[in-house]
């Protein structure tokens, strides 16, 4: 029971948007004070998530809870052992221990260093500032065997804002164009009754 329980203590991945809102970043995180939480499915299918818990985090629990992942516990242990995070593993009970051959992992890292199996639970885990926790679903492997997350933990550049969302943001929402082409039409209009007014003049 206490390997179980150091074991399911150690687990984690989901799908690639967060479920709960108003709660942390998508991407890592953009300075060394958050936690930046990585969940590979593994062959649970979907993209490996990555969130940002913004600042410091009391616990690996509190981490992933404020990079707005939606977690379930195991039956009477609750959070102190993980069972489904976002939904997944969705045909599994939470209401015993999950077996050791379909179940989540939980590793940590420093940013920039390597992914290592937590020796403690994740209510146990201090995450220092900057650092990484991952989770990786094992499935059919023995505890000795189980994967870390495919995502190295190196913290790196989020993808820019949209084009679109710059463009807005720089539009005053006003037809401009339509204007401009309008005064354009009416210029060149103006032109040619001027120069077929002259050249009436001249035949004169």
């Amino acid at each position: 029971m206490a390997a179980l329980l150091v074991t399911a203590g150690l687990s984690g991945a989901s799908p690639a948007t967060a479920t709960v809102p108003g709660k942390g970043t998508a991407g890592y995180c953009p300075e060394a004070t958050g936690v930046t939480v990585v969940v590979d499915f593994q062959d649970l299918g979907g993209d490996t998530l990555i969130r940002c818990a913004p600042g410091p985090q009391a616990d690996g629990v509190a981490a992933m809870q404020n990079a707005g992942l939606d977690l379930a516990g195991v039956g009477k242990y609750g959070l102190a052992l993980i069972c489904k995070i976002e939904g997944k593993p969705a045909d599994q009970s939470c209401s015993g221990m999950p077996p050791e051959s379909a179940s989540w992992s939980f590793w940590t890292a420093t940013d920039g260093g390597k992914w290592a199996s937590s020796q403690v639970g994740v209510q146990g885990w201090k995450p220092p500032a900057g650092s990484f926790e991952g989770w990786s679903f094992a499935h059919n492997k023995s505890f000795q065997d189980y994967p870390p997350p495919r995502v190295a933990p190196v913290r790196k550049a989020n993808a820019p804002v949209p084009a679109a969302a710059s463009a807005d943001s720089g539009s005053s929402g006003f037809p401009w164009s339509l204007v401009i082409g309008l005064v354009v039409i009416v210029v060149l209009v103006v032109a040619g009754v001027v120069v077929g007014l002259r050249r009436r003049r001249a035949a004169r």
